[in-house]
């Protein structure tokens, strides 16, 4: 079985939805928020992320999302007032406990062939861990479709036994001129279990299956990917990492 992920600010073609997180967004907004917003269809603020919404894009109205979904225990009332005076804006309360506000905006995203959650690192730690427990309970259910983003990092969920072909924008010393990407510098995480055979191509510093990668012993941080394609094939899963460049060679 094969896998292959392809950065969202190169295949703009698939059907899309934006997850909006409850942590800062610059105003303006950076290029990767607005590039992630014009790439996707269909927008989501998950409950607080309506006032980082806010904060950022008032009184643009090119900004407006599709949804606000949680228990809006969050969001300001003068946010929803003003968000609910749009025709195109739903809010839609979810009072359950036993999820949190991601995992109710990921409730309603089936249909769609790929999902971006903006916000999932740069703020509270428990809810970076939670971003990313998100990978692992629902990247099934989008064939791993499933990104999260914040300006400066991505990452995704690899699945185990699978060979995954990760299409990587900024390799080695390439930089697209005129556009911005993922890479070059990768890391391979074995987050929740240990990874016991790991076997990797197009990587500066490649592992050919006789290397475990297990927390409190080693793992790949910092890589970096040599080539426009890189490959995994991991005993189980592993959190794909990479940094985001534009074309000045920079990150944001």
């Amino acid at each position: 079985m094969t896998v292959k992920f392809v950065s969202p600010f190169v295949d703009k073609i698939q059907k899309t939805v934006m997850i909006v997180l409850n942590t800062h967004i610059p105003r303006p907004p950076s290029p990767w928020f607005e590039q992630l917003w014009a790439l996707s269809s269909y927008h989501v603020c998950a409950d607080g992320g309506a006032n980082r919404l806010y904060d950022a894009t008032y009184p643009s109205l090119e900004y407006i999302p599709e949804l606000i979904r949680g228990d809006l225990d969050s969001i300001k009332p003068d946010v929803q007032t003003y968000y609910q005076q749009h025709d195109k804006c739903q809010v839609d309360k979810d009072l359950c406990q036993q999820a949190n506000d991601l995992d109710k905006a990921l409730q309603i995203c089936e249909g769609y062939d790929r999902v971006v959650v903006y916000g999932a690192f740069g703020g509270r730690f428990d809810q970076e861990m939670a971003s990313v427990h998100a990978l692992y309970k629902w990247g099934p259910k989008f064939n791993h479709q499933l990104f999260l983003y914040n300006d400066e990092n991505c990452a995704f969920l690899l699945p185990p036994n699978t060979l995954c072909e990760i299409d990587v924008t900024c390799y080695d010393t390439h930089i697209p001129k005129d556009g911005m990407g993922e890479g070059p510098t990768c890391g391979l995480l074995p987050l929740g279990v240990p990874c016991e055979s790991i076997t990797t191509t197009g990587f500066k510093w490649d592992l050919h299956g006789d290397t475990p990668l297990i927390f409190g012993d080693f793992i790949s941080s910092s890589n970096r990917a040599m080539e426009p394609m890189v490959t995994v094939r991991a005993s189980h899963p592993i959190v794909f990492t990479a940094e985001l460049t534009k074309a000045d060679g920079r990150t944001v």
